[in-house]
Protein backbone atom coordinates (compact mmCIF):
# COMPACT_ATOMS: atom_id res chain seq x y z
CA UNK A 1 0.00 0.00 0.00
CA UNK A 2 0.92 3.35 -1.30
CA UNK A 3 1.03 6.45 1.66
CA UNK A 4 -1.10 8.58 0.74
CA UNK A 5 -0.69 12.36 0.95
CA UNK A 6 -1.97 14.65 3.62
CA UNK A 7 -4.94 16.94 3.24
CA UNK A 8 -5.04 20.39 4.05
CA UNK A 9 -7.82 22.27 5.60
CA UNK A 10 -9.87 20.82 8.29
CA UNK A 11 -9.75 17.35 6.64
CA UNK A 12 -8.52 14.26 9.18
CA UNK A 13 -5.30 13.11 8.37
CA UNK A 14 -4.38 10.62 6.46
CA UNK A 15 -1.88 7.75 7.01
CA UNK A 16 -1.57 8.20 10.90
CA UNK A 17 1.09 5.92 11.56
CA UNK A 18 2.59 3.51 14.88
CA UNK A 19 6.11 3.63 14.43
CA UNK A 20 7.71 0.30 14.04
CA UNK A 21 10.10 1.37 16.67
CA UNK A 22 11.28 -2.30 17.97
CA UNK A 23 15.11 -1.82 19.46
CA UNK A 24 16.40 1.45 21.10
CA UNK A 25 16.45 4.78 20.37
CA UNK A 26 18.75 4.95 17.14
CA UNK A 27 19.53 1.82 16.69
CA UNK A 28 18.28 1.52 13.15
CA UNK A 29 16.66 -1.73 11.56
CA UNK A 30 15.95 -2.01 7.92
CA UNK A 31 14.98 -5.49 6.10
CA UNK A 32 17.14 -5.41 2.68
CA UNK A 33 15.15 -6.27 -0.31
CA UNK A 34 11.78 -7.86 1.98
CA UNK A 35 10.99 -4.80 4.10
CA UNK A 36 12.29 -1.46 5.79
CA UNK A 37 11.69 -3.04 8.91
CA UNK A 38 12.51 -1.00 11.94
CA UNK A 39 14.03 2.70 12.16
CA UNK A 40 13.72 3.78 15.42
CA UNK A 41 15.87 6.65 14.54
CA UNK A 42 13.62 7.72 11.64
CA UNK A 43 10.46 6.87 12.98
CA UNK A 44 9.66 4.44 10.51
CA UNK A 45 6.61 3.17 10.67
CA UNK A 46 3.25 1.48 9.37
CA UNK A 47 -0.03 3.31 8.08
CA UNK A 48 -3.06 3.54 10.31
CA UNK A 49 -6.24 5.54 10.70
CA UNK A 50 -7.13 9.22 11.59
CA UNK A 51 -7.21 10.30 14.62
CA UNK A 52 -7.46 14.06 14.54
CA UNK A 53 -8.04 17.22 12.35
CA UNK A 54 -5.26 18.95 10.98
CA UNK A 55 -4.81 22.18 13.41
CA UNK A 56 -5.88 25.42 11.21
CA UNK A 57 -3.59 27.63 13.25
CA UNK A 58 -0.71 26.24 11.37
CA UNK A 59 0.33 27.22 7.71
CA UNK A 60 2.97 25.25 6.55
CA UNK A 61 3.17 22.90 3.42
CA UNK A 62 2.14 19.11 3.77
CA UNK A 63 1.92 17.50 0.64
CA UNK A 64 -0.35 19.50 -1.71
CA UNK A 65 2.50 22.34 -2.59
CA UNK A 66 0.55 25.12 -0.16
CA UNK A 67 3.60 27.06 0.64
CA UNK A 68 4.50 27.79 4.33
CA UNK A 69 4.20 31.15 5.74
CA UNK A 70 7.61 31.98 6.35
CA UNK A 71 5.79 34.84 8.64
CA UNK A 72 4.50 32.16 11.31
CA UNK A 73 7.65 30.46 11.38
CA UNK A 74 10.20 33.05 12.81
CA UNK A 75 12.58 31.70 11.01
CA UNK A 76 15.41 33.61 10.31
CA UNK A 77 15.79 33.29 6.45
CA UNK A 78 18.28 36.16 6.10
CA UNK A 79 20.92 34.36 8.21
CA UNK A 80 20.22 31.48 6.53
CA UNK A 81 21.19 32.69 3.24
CA UNK A 82 23.87 35.21 4.56
CA UNK A 83 25.67 31.72 5.99
CA UNK A 84 24.71 29.89 2.27
CA UNK A 85 26.53 32.87 0.34
CA UNK A 86 29.56 32.88 2.69
CA UNK A 87 30.03 28.95 2.05
CA UNK A 88 29.79 29.53 -1.68
CA UNK A 89 32.03 32.36 -1.87
CA UNK A 90 34.79 30.55 0.80
CA UNK A 91 34.08 27.00 1.26
CA UNK A 92 37.47 25.33 0.10
CA UNK A 93 35.77 22.50 -1.98
CA UNK A 94 32.71 21.28 -3.99
CA UNK A 95 29.51 22.82 -2.60
CA UNK A 96 26.78 19.94 -2.85
CA UNK A 97 23.52 20.71 -5.10
CA UNK A 98 21.03 22.34 -3.77
CA UNK A 99 18.60 19.61 -3.34
CA UNK A 100 21.39 17.74 -1.24
CA UNK A 101 21.39 21.33 0.51
CA UNK A 102 18.00 21.66 1.78
CA UNK A 103 17.60 17.70 2.71
CA UNK A 104 20.82 18.97 4.95
CA UNK A 105 18.91 21.91 6.38
CA UNK A 106 15.69 19.74 6.87
CA UNK A 107 17.56 17.19 8.60
CA UNK A 108 18.84 19.54 10.83
CA UNK A 109 16.02 21.24 11.33
CA UNK A 110 13.61 18.41 12.59
CA UNK A 111 16.46 16.90 14.51
CA UNK A 112 16.57 19.55 16.87
CA UNK A 113 12.82 18.51 18.17
CA UNK A 114 14.53 15.74 20.22
CA UNK A 115 11.86 13.58 19.02
CA UNK A 116 14.27 10.72 17.12
CA UNK A 117 10.39 9.31 15.73
CA UNK A 118 9.48 12.38 14.40
CA UNK A 119 12.29 12.59 11.16
CA UNK A 120 12.47 14.03 7.64
CA UNK A 121 12.91 11.00 5.20
CA UNK A 122 14.93 12.18 1.98
CA UNK A 123 13.13 11.69 -2.05
CA UNK A 124 15.09 8.35 -2.73
CA UNK A 125 14.60 6.92 0.98
CA UNK A 126 10.67 8.10 0.80
CA UNK A 127 10.19 5.89 -2.26
CA UNK A 128 12.09 2.83 -0.69
CA UNK A 129 9.98 3.17 2.65
CA UNK A 130 6.71 3.25 0.17
CA UNK A 131 7.07 0.14 -1.57
CA UNK A 132 7.68 -1.88 1.99
CA UNK A 133 3.98 -1.43 2.58
CA UNK A 134 3.37 -4.69 0.55
CA UNK A 135 5.58 -7.08 2.04
CA UNK A 136 6.75 -7.80 -1.40
CA UNK A 137 10.03 -6.70 -2.78
CA UNK A 138 13.33 -7.14 -4.85
CA UNK A 139 16.33 -7.76 -2.78
CA UNK A 140 18.32 -9.96 -0.89
CA UNK A 141 16.14 -11.01 1.67
CA UNK A 142 18.21 -9.76 5.18
CA UNK A 143 17.49 -7.41 7.66
CA UNK A 144 19.92 -4.98 8.95
CA UNK A 145 20.81 -2.80 11.80
CA UNK A 146 22.99 -0.27 13.38
CA UNK A 147 24.95 -1.47 16.14
CA UNK A 148 27.35 0.63 18.33
CA UNK A 149 30.25 2.55 16.72
CA UNK A 150 28.23 2.72 13.71
CA UNK A 151 28.61 -0.46 12.36
CA UNK A 152 25.98 -2.09 9.96
CA UNK A 153 25.01 -5.35 10.65
CA UNK A 154 23.42 -8.46 9.68
CA UNK A 155 20.71 -9.55 12.04
CA UNK A 156 18.58 -12.13 10.00
CA UNK A 157 18.13 -13.85 6.56
CA UNK A 158 14.66 -15.49 5.30
CA UNK A 159 14.80 -19.45 4.29
CA UNK A 160 14.99 -19.77 0.44
CA UNK A 161 16.38 -15.96 0.35
CA UNK A 162 19.18 -15.09 -1.91
CA UNK A 163 21.04 -14.17 1.56
CA UNK A 164 20.41 -17.51 2.78
CA UNK A 165 21.43 -19.15 -0.28
CA UNK A 166 24.69 -16.89 -0.55
CA UNK A 167 25.58 -18.43 2.96
CA UNK A 168 24.84 -14.31 4.78
CA UNK A 169 24.72 -15.07 8.90
CA UNK A 170 23.29 -13.47 11.14
CA UNK A 171 25.94 -11.33 13.07
CA UNK A 172 27.88 -10.50 9.86
CA UNK A 173 29.26 -6.72 9.57
CA UNK A 174 29.01 -4.99 6.37
CA UNK A 175 32.35 -3.16 5.49
CA UNK A 176 31.03 -2.43 1.89
CA UNK A 177 28.70 -2.81 -0.98
CA UNK A 178 30.18 -3.42 -4.41
CA UNK A 179 33.47 -2.10 -3.39
CA UNK A 180 32.21 1.20 -1.71
CA UNK A 181 32.90 1.23 2.51
CA UNK A 182 29.47 2.05 4.51
CA UNK A 183 31.29 3.28 7.70
CA UNK A 184 29.32 6.37 8.35
CA UNK A 185 26.45 5.60 6.06
CA UNK A 186 22.50 4.98 7.84
CA UNK A 187 20.78 1.81 7.39
CA UNK A 188 18.72 3.50 4.59
CA UNK A 189 21.88 4.21 2.70
CA UNK A 190 23.24 0.83 3.26
CA UNK A 191 19.39 -0.30 2.33
CA UNK A 192 19.62 1.44 -0.98
CA UNK A 193 22.77 0.29 -1.98
CA UNK A 194 21.88 -3.25 -1.12
CA UNK A 195 18.99 -3.10 -3.11
CA UNK A 196 17.84 -4.03 -6.83
CA UNK A 197 16.05 -5.78 -9.90
CA UNK A 198 16.09 -9.04 -9.65
CA UNK A 199 18.60 -11.22 -11.43
CA UNK A 200 20.98 -8.47 -11.04
CA UNK A 201 24.16 -8.94 -8.97
CA UNK A 202 25.46 -7.14 -5.83
CA UNK A 203 28.37 -8.06 -4.11
CA UNK A 204 28.81 -7.52 -0.09
CA UNK A 205 32.19 -7.39 1.67
CA UNK A 206 31.01 -8.87 5.38
CA UNK A 207 33.35 -9.48 8.63
CA UNK A 208 32.41 -12.42 10.99
CA UNK A 209 33.43 -13.26 14.44
CA UNK A 210 35.47 -16.51 13.18
CA UNK A 211 37.17 -15.10 10.38
CA UNK A 212 40.55 -12.85 10.81
CA UNK A 213 39.61 -10.85 7.70
CA UNK A 214 36.88 -9.73 5.59
CA UNK A 215 35.41 -11.55 2.67
CA UNK A 216 33.07 -10.69 -0.45
CA UNK A 217 29.44 -12.65 -1.18
CA UNK A 218 28.44 -11.81 -4.66
CA UNK A 219 24.11 -12.46 -4.84
CA UNK A 220 22.06 -12.42 -7.03
CA UNK A 221 19.18 -10.50 -5.96
CA UNK A 222 15.40 -11.85 -6.41
CA UNK A 223 11.76 -11.55 -5.42
CA UNK A 224 11.47 -11.76 -2.02
CA UNK A 225 7.95 -12.01 0.03
CA UNK A 226 8.19 -11.21 3.30
CA UNK A 227 6.59 -14.32 5.74
CA UNK A 228 4.50 -12.85 7.70
CA UNK A 229 2.93 -15.39 9.76
CA UNK A 230 4.44 -18.98 10.64
CA UNK A 231 2.73 -21.52 12.82
CA UNK A 232 2.79 -25.14 14.40
CA UNK A 233 1.99 -27.41 16.82
CA UNK A 234 3.90 -27.55 19.90
CA UNK A 235 4.31 -29.68 22.95
CA UNK A 236 2.93 -33.06 23.41
CA UNK A 237 1.13 -31.38 19.88
CA UNK A 238 -2.07 -29.99 21.80
CA UNK A 239 -1.24 -26.79 21.88
CA UNK A 240 -1.08 -24.49 18.65
CA UNK A 241 1.83 -21.88 17.93
CA UNK A 242 1.36 -18.86 15.59
CA UNK A 243 4.22 -15.74 15.61
CA UNK A 244 3.69 -12.58 13.83
CA UNK A 245 5.95 -11.09 11.74
CA UNK A 246 4.51 -7.38 11.72
CA UNK A 247 1.36 -5.62 11.27
CA UNK A 248 1.41 -4.44 7.85
CA UNK A 249 -1.43 -4.84 4.98
CA UNK A 250 -1.75 -8.15 5.07
CA UNK A 251 -0.88 -9.24 8.56
CA UNK A 252 -5.02 -9.41 10.06
CA UNK A 253 -5.85 -11.75 6.90
CA UNK A 254 -3.03 -13.53 7.29
CA UNK A 255 -3.18 -14.49 11.14
CA UNK A 256 -6.61 -15.02 10.62
CA UNK A 257 -6.42 -17.72 7.83
CA UNK A 258 -3.53 -19.92 9.69
CA UNK A 259 -6.10 -20.08 12.75
CA UNK A 260 -8.35 -20.92 11.29
CA UNK A 261 -6.40 -24.15 10.25
CA UNK A 262 -4.73 -24.50 13.84
CA UNK A 263 -8.49 -24.18 15.85
CA UNK A 264 -9.71 -26.78 13.63
CA UNK A 265 -7.20 -29.40 15.18
CA UNK A 266 -9.19 -28.06 18.07
CA UNK A 267 -6.00 -27.39 20.44
CA UNK A 268 -5.66 -27.09 24.52
CA UNK A 269 -4.31 -23.58 23.91
CA UNK A 270 -2.79 -21.33 21.86
CA UNK A 271 0.33 -18.81 21.47
CA UNK A 272 0.55 -15.99 19.81
CA UNK A 273 4.20 -14.98 19.63
CA UNK A 274 5.10 -11.27 19.40
CA UNK A 275 8.68 -11.16 19.76
CA UNK A 276 10.41 -8.61 17.94
CA UNK A 277 7.71 -7.76 16.30
CA UNK A 278 8.16 -3.74 15.50
CA UNK A 279 4.83 -3.00 14.72
CA UNK A 280 2.72 -1.29 11.87
CA UNK A 281 -0.27 -0.17 11.05
CA UNK A 282 -2.76 0.88 13.52
CA UNK A 283 -5.91 -0.45 11.56
CA UNK A 284 -3.78 -4.17 11.66
CA UNK A 285 -3.59 -3.46 15.30
CA UNK A 286 -7.03 -2.85 15.75
CA UNK A 287 -7.72 -6.01 13.62
CA UNK A 288 -5.49 -8.53 15.07
CA UNK A 289 -6.67 -7.21 18.35
CA UNK A 290 -10.24 -7.74 17.14
CA UNK A 291 -9.54 -11.93 16.69
CA UNK A 292 -8.23 -12.13 19.96
CA UNK A 293 -10.67 -10.39 22.29
CA UNK A 294 -14.29 -9.26 22.85
CA UNK A 295 -15.97 -5.74 21.75
CA UNK A 296 -14.15 -3.00 23.91
CA UNK A 297 -11.43 -0.66 23.76
CA UNK A 298 -8.05 -1.71 22.20
CA UNK A 299 -6.05 1.89 22.40
CA UNK A 300 -6.79 5.66 23.66
CA UNK A 301 -4.62 8.05 21.70
CA UNK A 302 -4.28 11.47 23.03
CA UNK A 303 -2.76 14.56 20.72
CA UNK A 304 -0.96 17.41 22.70
CA UNK A 305 -3.83 19.42 23.54
CA UNK A 306 -5.80 16.90 25.38
CA UNK A 307 -8.26 15.62 22.36
CA UNK A 308 -9.06 12.04 22.87
CA UNK A 309 -10.26 9.53 20.82
CA UNK A 310 -10.36 5.42 21.05
CA UNK A 311 -9.89 2.68 18.78
CA UNK A 312 -12.40 -0.35 19.71
CA UNK A 313 -12.65 -4.04 18.71
CA UNK A 314 -15.27 -5.43 16.60
CA UNK A 315 -16.17 -8.93 18.71
CA UNK A 316 -15.88 -10.84 15.11
CA UNK A 317 -12.84 -12.25 15.79
CA UNK A 318 -12.38 -16.64 16.24
CA UNK A 319 -10.44 -16.65 19.24
CA UNK A 320 -11.84 -14.83 22.00
CA UNK A 321 -12.07 -17.43 24.47
CA UNK A 322 -9.23 -20.60 23.69
CA UNK A 323 -6.41 -20.23 26.93
CA UNK A 324 -3.78 -18.55 25.58
CA UNK A 325 -0.35 -16.91 26.15
CA UNK A 326 1.49 -13.99 24.49
CA UNK A 327 5.00 -14.11 24.44
CA UNK A 328 7.03 -10.52 23.95
CA UNK A 329 10.44 -9.23 24.28
CA UNK A 330 12.52 -6.22 23.74
CA UNK A 331 11.73 -6.30 20.62
CA UNK A 332 7.88 -5.82 20.71
CA UNK A 333 6.71 -2.48 19.65
CA UNK A 334 4.34 -0.16 18.96
CA UNK A 335 1.07 -2.12 17.31
CA UNK A 336 2.44 -5.19 18.73
CA UNK A 337 2.55 -3.53 22.38
CA UNK A 338 -0.99 -2.52 21.90
CA UNK A 339 -2.50 -5.62 21.33
CA UNK A 340 -0.08 -7.17 23.94
CA UNK A 341 -0.98 -4.16 26.22
CA UNK A 342 -4.91 -4.52 25.76
CA UNK A 343 -4.68 -8.47 26.10
CA UNK A 344 -2.69 -7.57 29.09
CA UNK A 345 -5.18 -5.44 30.17
CA UNK A 346 -8.46 -7.32 29.58
CA UNK A 347 -6.45 -10.65 31.38
CA UNK A 348 -7.35 -12.45 28.70
CA UNK A 349 -3.94 -13.94 28.52
CA UNK A 350 -0.71 -13.86 30.46
CA UNK A 351 2.50 -12.06 29.02
CA UNK A 352 5.82 -14.27 29.18
CA UNK A 353 8.94 -13.49 27.75
CA UNK A 354 10.62 -9.58 28.92
CA UNK A 355 9.71 -6.10 29.11
CA UNK A 356 8.64 -4.30 25.97
CA UNK A 357 10.32 -1.58 23.74
CA UNK A 358 8.29 1.25 24.96
CA UNK A 359 6.58 2.92 21.40
CA UNK A 360 3.92 4.94 22.34
CA UNK A 361 3.42 7.72 20.14
CA UNK A 362 1.77 7.71 16.94
CA UNK A 363 3.19 9.50 13.77
CA UNK A 364 1.62 11.06 10.58
CA UNK A 365 3.47 10.58 7.54
CA UNK A 366 3.21 13.49 5.28
CA UNK A 367 4.63 13.87 1.58
CA UNK A 368 6.04 16.66 0.70
CA UNK A 369 6.43 18.82 -2.77
CA UNK A 370 10.28 17.29 -3.69
CA UNK A 371 9.00 14.03 -2.65
CA UNK A 372 10.53 13.43 0.34
CA UNK A 373 8.62 12.41 3.59
CA UNK A 374 7.51 14.34 7.18
CA UNK A 375 7.07 11.93 10.14
CA UNK A 376 5.43 13.95 13.14
CA UNK A 377 4.89 12.53 16.25
CA UNK A 378 1.20 13.89 16.69
CA UNK A 379 -0.07 11.94 19.03
CA UNK A 380 0.83 9.57 22.48
CA UNK A 381 -1.23 6.53 22.75
CA UNK A 382 -2.18 4.36 26.02
CA UNK A 383 -3.70 1.13 26.92
CA UNK A 384 -7.70 0.52 27.61
CA UNK A 385 -6.74 0.91 31.36
CA UNK A 386 -5.00 4.31 30.66
CA UNK A 387 -1.37 2.84 30.61
CA UNK A 388 1.30 5.61 29.27
CA UNK A 389 4.09 2.80 28.09
CA UNK A 390 6.56 5.30 26.09
CA UNK A 391 10.04 5.01 27.16
CA UNK A 392 8.73 2.26 29.84
CA UNK A 393 7.45 -0.54 27.58
CA UNK A 394 5.02 -3.45 28.58
CA UNK A 395 6.56 -5.45 31.89
CA UNK A 396 5.48 -9.49 31.24
CA UNK A 397 3.10 -10.86 33.93
CA UNK A 398 6.29 -13.38 33.72
CA UNK A 399 9.62 -12.72 33.19
CA UNK A 400 11.58 -15.47 31.73
CA UNK A 401 14.68 -14.58 29.06
CA UNK A 402 16.40 -16.27 26.31
CA UNK A 403 19.98 -15.50 26.16
CA UNK A 404 21.78 -15.35 23.00
CA UNK A 405 23.54 -18.63 24.01
CA UNK A 406 20.10 -20.10 23.67
CA UNK A 407 19.35 -18.86 20.53
CA UNK A 408 22.83 -20.32 18.84
CA UNK A 409 21.88 -23.54 21.06
CA UNK A 410 18.36 -23.60 19.20
CA UNK A 411 16.63 -23.12 23.19
CA UNK A 412 14.19 -21.51 23.51
CA UNK A 413 12.86 -20.95 27.28
CA UNK A 414 10.30 -18.46 26.52
CA UNK A 415 8.60 -21.08 24.19
CA UNK A 416 8.97 -23.53 26.80
CA UNK A 417 7.42 -21.77 29.47
CA UNK A 418 4.33 -20.63 27.40
CA UNK A 419 3.80 -24.35 26.86
CA UNK A 420 4.29 -25.45 30.08
CA UNK A 421 1.86 -22.77 31.83
CA UNK A 422 -0.93 -23.84 28.94
CA UNK A 423 -0.45 -27.49 29.92
CA UNK A 424 -0.57 -26.92 33.68
CA UNK A 425 -1.42 -23.92 34.72
CA UNK A 426 1.91 -23.67 36.64
CA UNK A 427 3.56 -20.14 36.73
CA UNK A 428 7.00 -19.85 34.90
CA UNK A 429 10.02 -19.43 37.61
CA UNK A 430 11.51 -15.79 37.39
CA UNK A 431 14.68 -15.73 35.40
CA UNK A 432 17.12 -13.25 35.85
CA UNK A 433 16.24 -9.95 34.02
CA UNK A 434 19.08 -9.15 31.19
CA UNK A 435 21.06 -6.04 31.87
CA UNK A 436 20.16 -4.67 28.17
CA UNK A 437 17.68 -5.81 26.35
CA UNK A 438 18.33 -8.58 23.37
CA UNK A 439 19.42 -7.96 19.92
CA UNK A 440 16.24 -8.58 17.98
CA UNK A 441 15.88 -10.94 15.28
CA UNK A 442 13.92 -7.99 12.68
Amino acid sequence: MQPEPVNNGNNMLKNIMLGMAGVFIAILIFIVGVTVGVSAANGFSFNGPSAFPVPTDRTASIGDGTPASSSSSGLNVTLMNDVMSRLRAQWYGDIPSDDKLTDGALRGMVSSLGDPFTAYIEPQYAKILEQDMTSRFEGIGATLKSVTGGAIQIVRTFDGSPARNAGVQAGDLIESVNGAKVSGLTTNEVAAMIRGTAGTTVTITLRRADRPKGFDLTITRGAITIPLVTSKMVGDGTIAYVSLYDFSAEASAQLNATLKDLLAKNPKGLILDLRDNPGGYLSQAVDVGSIFLKKGTLVIERDTKGNERSESTSGNGIAHDIPMVVLVNGGSASAAEIVAGAIQDYGRAVLIGETTFGKGSVQSPQTLPNGGQLRITIQHWYTPKNRGIHGTGIAPDYVVTRTPADELAGRDPQLDAGVEYLQTGKAPAATAVPTAAPTPSK
